[in-house]
């Protein structure tokens, strides 16, 4: 399998396990009054389900970034391999495609960030991205002339 194949496979199966938070995350809004035993866990008298999905959200956006960096690191040493290169063909080649795959991961990254964020705002009742205080819809007014 070619670096850039496994790279995307790598990057696919990273983000699949971020994705895991949707079943979560729709099992915590069937928690009625702040009732955390419910999900198996043991309970303070202090948690309730927006603690929970912001805990998961902390940890979703916290791997992302982990990754994000990773991804970052193999960019720049795709880089440093390109200039090292000197010319030559073949390894000019495998510095350009750790490149690309880079980009591809950070590309994927973002867009994973962006999906998980949603869908937990969407589950916490925000109403999306972009939602102004209480989910209240933000509206901007432009003026007629």
């Amino acid at each position: 399998m070619s670096k850039l194949g496994k790279t995307i496979m790598f990057v696919t199966t990273v983000t699949s396990l971020a994705l895991i938070v949707f079943p979560v995350a729709a099992q915590i809004t069937q928690v009625s009054g702040g009732d955390c035993s419910a999900l198996g866990i043991k309970c303070q008298g202090n948690e309730d389900t927006a603690s929970l999905l912001d805990t998961i959200q902390t940890i979703v956006n916290a791997f992302l970034v982990l990754v994000g960096i990773v991804a970052a690191i193999y960019l720049v040493l795709g880089g440093l391999r390109y200039i090292r290169s000197e010319g030559e063909e073949g390894e000019a080649e495998k510095a350009k495609n750790t490149i690309l795959s880079a980009v591809i991961g950070i590309i994927i990254i973002g867009l994973s960030a962006l999906i998980v964020n949603f869908a937990i705002d969407i589950v916490s009742g925000n109403q999306g991205g972009g939602a102004g205080s209480a989910g209240e819809p933000s509206f901007i007014t432009v003026p007629r002339r």
